[in-house]
């Protein structure tokens, strides 16, 4: 009878539904924060976890979070190391994730209705971070970074700490991931085991409201991007528009289209920085408390960013931390400098984890193409406008002018190849490649070519040797 209420509000029922557990999570989260123990606290994550998944998802949905996290313990527990049990656990979660992602393919082609896959996502993050972060507890302090001992656990956590963890509703939904240490940490004290707290939560009501605030001034955004959506970059309405319009609509639309994650995201965090385990310790001046622990946007970095690094780290931060961290640094060897190969292993297995419509490997092969692109330019164009005198660096009075172009040019070709990510398939694509003439490609490719291939690197300006008496 609900569904029926709900349905009057015009937005599809999943999505309503789906909002409405992310409110519900702030007056939740805030008895969760006064639970007087661990064990009560694992309870309450996983009855709401399940009952979130069931209500908004599908009565069953929540066996697949259930199932897939159990054989990733049953792994870990049984798998001796010299086996590699971090590596089987990342293969079979990613393996069960791609499953889902070809049912999905299946039951509901080119769809965007809401289902067990979106929290399966996400759960795929921390089941396989989960597996590294053990692996790194079984070896010695001074085999791993200051961040790998940081995030390394030393045994397998109860199966109650683990649904906890699994199910812990203020980011069960929506994200962001969550490492086991900072929900462990979170639901002993120990998190709050500095400075002044002596083991007790602070107040987080204001940092949570403001969070709240932000993701309530996104929703407008939404509203709006329904109104003007990235589909119709693909029409032949569109193909037949003045130049400077299509340039203009095109980043707008896809601009348009990410709000939606911006306002899911915010609305999580939110009522994740009401819980406390938003937490971060202090700023330098050792008073002023940081509630940014899993931040997982800053949407004015990313929609002005001057290359698709900054973007990597500003947008979907704990998804891109999980690359970095779990994919990328594990492919390059302590002491050397990453490869084109772990670029686009990265970029692939992100690809992987979205999903397997062609649109999204469009996007990620292009994403890996302007990485390598930025690189080059940072290594052979920018020394010409920023000058190294010994330890110093000195601008030129271009370098404005240089930051202002490379900004367009990065936020403009990440729309364009963006549309695809939406589009999904690849027949959109090629339509919209082909209103541009296809030139946009032409441009990378043969930037890249000329940047990697051609143009030779800056000698840069010998440091003054130091006299000795």
């Amino acid at each position: 009878m609900i569904d029926s209420y709900l349905e009057a509000t015009g937005f599809p029922v999943d999505q309503v539904k789906t909002v409405i557990c992310l409110l519900l999570s702030y007056p939740f989260a805030a008895i969760l924060k006064k639970l007087p123990n661990a064990n009560l606290k694992h309870i309450m994550n996983i009855c709401l976890g399940v009952f979130y998944c069931t209500w908004s998802l599908g009565e069953w949905s929540w066996l697949h979070s259930f199932i897939s996290s159990l054989i990733s313990y049953g792994l870990l527990m049984v798998i001796p190391n010299r086996y590699k049990p971090q590596l089987i656990v990342f293969a079979f979660c990613l393996g069960y994730l791609s499953i889902s992602h070809i049912y999905r393919i299946y039951t509901d082609y080119m769809g965007w209705t809401l289902d067990f896959t979106g929290p399966q996502m996400i759960l795929t993050l921390k089941l396989t971070s989960f597996a590294w972060n053990l692996h790194d507890g079984s070896k010695a302090d001074n085999e791993l970074s200051d961040d790998q001992k940081r995030r390394s656990i030393k045994k397998l956590p109860t199966l109650l700490e683990f649904f906890g963890f699994v199910y812990f509703f203020p980011t069960f939904l929506a994200g962001p991931t969550l490492e086991i240490t900072d929900y462990l940490n979170y639901t002993s004290g120990k998190m709050f085991q500095v400075g002044q707290l002596n083991g007790k939560a602070p107040s987080s009501l204001l940092p949570a409201l403001k969070t709240l605030g932000l993701g309530l001034l996104m929703f407008p955004f939404v509203v709006l991007s329904g109104q003007y959506p990235v589909v119709y970059l693909s029409t032949n309405e569109f193909r037949y528009e003045p130049l400077l319009y299509k340039l203009i609509k095109l980043h707008i639309f896809v601009v348009l289209s990410r709000f939606r994650y911006y306002f899911g995201w915010y609305m999580s965090e939110g009522s994740a920085v009401l819980s406390g385990i938003g937490f971060n310790g202090f700023e330098k001046d050792g008073v002023t408390m940081k509630w940014d622990r899993i931040t997982n946007v800053y949407p004015l970095s990313v929609e002005l960013a001057s290359n698709v690094r900054d973007v990597s780290n500003n947008w979907n931060i704990g998804t891109s931390d999980w690359l970095k961290r779990y994919v990328y640094l594990r492919l390059t060897p302590a002491g050397a400098k990453p490869t084109f190969f772990a670029t686009l292993a990265t970029y692939t297995i992100s690809a992987f984890w979205h999903g397997f419509y062609p649109g999204y490997y469009i996007f990620f092969v292009a994403c890996t193409l302007l990485t390598e692109v930025a690189k080059d330019m940072r290594r052979k164009i920018r020394p010409y406008f920023v000058k190294q005198n010994g330890d110093v660096a000195i601008q030129t009075p271009l370098k404005t002018v240089y930051d202002i172009v490379g900004s367009i040019c990065c936020v403009w070709w990440l729309s364009f190849f963006g549309a695809s990510f939406i589009f999904l398939n690849i027949e959109r694509s090629i339509h919209l490649w082909n209103t541009f003439s296809y030139i946009p490609i032409i441009i990378l490719f043969v930037t890249f070519i000329l940047l990697r291939f051609v143009l030779p690197t800056p000698r840069s300006t010998p440091r003054p040797t130091k006299k000795t008496n």
